[in-house]
């Protein structure tokens, strides 16, 4: 992380963000790491853009205005607030919107504690269908971002009552549900309830925490001057945030970044849509396709996140596709035929397959490209080696198709300084063939 360096504020005014317009800016308190890079994200037809975090200015998410009044605006950023916050798993408060003809953060002075990352990872934002799951993501959003137990509570109570409108069966949802709590907080924090010898964990929490929060006329009434007020609900506040979260998934089915993890739809969603339901359902039956069918597929981007483009990997072209069972394995060539990978879709267990050491090749025709191909190969693997998350976009429409996650290989050491190395030597070798290249059709032409 040694690489990563917080910009000053007047330098991060590049590119969109340096564009004239009429600028609505949400000044963020957020536990969420904040990216140092300029990030850009289109959530429900609407562009946002990630402020980078400097020691002279608040993190912040900016909108470039359009037709909207500024109130329309300022919602729009909150419910993209409240997307990233479920999908970080991290509280998001507003303290202020700020705005004019560019997007300038509101000031601060803050050179220590920040928390910051390269940049964030926002493959997932939920679009809920309907108004009280909206609702529910933005509850939670200000139940975990609250630094105060009795309102962040009462934040997590009404994520509730956002998913189950009925106090009966709101009751006897929480009683039931109450063990599912997948929260190691919240599970600790129960088992320390019923230590204290509470029988209807769920009535005390509604009369004890929710009522007693909210009203004032008869007891139990919290006490914003009593410690011990203070100090329980701080304890019980893990439960309620556990039953919120179990709720929003449960009840108004949008999934946690962990589910969707431990799911990874996302391998083969987009090679799913392109191919199409028939001939997946046909893959799932291992029916294989008719002899001389047509498979559509595109031309594809491989990248890696936080890395450079490849050129050897972009524009690559399917040119074999062969079934067996519930895996269809893929063939690609780079434009120029230097160049191959294969992939396996196996449908099976929604996995996309790549062996990073027999599925990629590069073939040296001793020319000057095939060289820095071979660089750009040795810099795939080292950093596809190091952490590094593969990415495969329609080279057209650059529609996400596959995402992998990160992996730790096994039975390998990289060796960087090594690679590094290679990486070099390759390079001068391209530029050496450019050279002897040069020569040669200087000789060519020569009388």
């Amino acid at each position: 992380m040694a690489d990563i360096e917080i910009a000053e504020l007047k330098d991060i005014f590049v590119g969109e963000l340096a564009e004239h317009g009429h600028w609505i800016v949400a000044n963020l308190d957020t536990g969420i790491s904040w990216p140092v890079e300029q990030q850009k994200y289109t959530y429900q037809d609407t562009d946002f853009f990630l402020l980078p975090i400097t020691k002279e200015s608040y993190p912040a998410v900016a909108l470039k205005k359009g037709d909207e009044t500024d109130q329309e605006a300022r919602s729009r950023i909150l419910r993209f607030l409240s997307a990233m916050s479920w999908s970080e798993g991290s509280g998001v408060i507003v303290p202020f919107f700020t705005g004019g003809n560019l997007p300038r953060p509101m000031g601060r002075e803050k050179s220590f504690g920040l928390t910051i990352t390269r940049d964030l990872n926002l493959t997932y934002l939920p679009e809920p269908a309907e108004d009280r799951g909206r609702v529910a993501l933005a509850l939670m959003r200000e139940g975990r971002g609250l630094n105060h137990p009795a309102y962040a509570f009462l934040s997590f109570y009404r994520v509730l009552e956002a998913a189950l409108p009925d106090g009966r069966a709101r009751g006897e949802w929480v009683a039931t549900n109450l063990e599912r709590i997948f929260d190691r907080q919240g599970q600790e924090a129960l088992e320390k309830l019923k230590a204290t010898g509470v029988v209807d964990l769920g009535g005390h929490l509604y009369r004890s925490g929710r009522q007693a929060i909210a009203h004032a006329a008869a007891v139990p009434i919290i006490n914003p001057d009593d410690a011990s007020d203070y100090e329980r609900l701080q304890g019980e506040l893990p439960i309620m945030r556990g039953l919120a979260e179990l709720a929003i998934e449960e009840v108004l089915g949008i999934k946690t970044r962990h589910t969707i993890w431990k799911e990874h739809l996302y391998e083969l969603a987009g090679f799913k849509e392109r191919l199409g339901p028939a001939l997946v359902q046909g893959a799932l039956d291992e029916i294989e396709p008719p002899e001389g069918a047509t498979v559509d597929l595109p031309h594809i981007d491989v990248e890696l996140r936080r890395s450079d483009p490849f050129t050897a990997l972009k524009g690559m072209v399917p040119v074999h596709v062969s079934q067996q069972g519930k895996m269809m394995q893929l063939v690609y060539r780079s434009p120029d035929e230097l160049v191959e990978m294969v992939f396996v879709l196996d449908f099976g267990e929604e996995r996309l397959r790549f062996e990073w050491d027999r599925n990629i090749y590069g073939r040296d025709d001793g020319s000057a490209q095939a060289a820095i191909y071979a660089a750009e190969l040795t810099r795939f693997i080292r950093d596809y080696v190091g952490n590094g998350e593969l990415h495969i976009y329609d080279a057209k429409s650059r529609n996400l198709l596959s995402r992998v996650d990160a992996f730790i290989p096994t039975n390998y050491w990289a060796n960087h300084e090594a690679l590094n190395e290679q990486i070099m030597r390759w390079t001068e070798e391209a530029a050496h063939r450019v050279i002897a290249h040069q020569h040669e059709d200087v000789q060519e032409g020569a009388p």
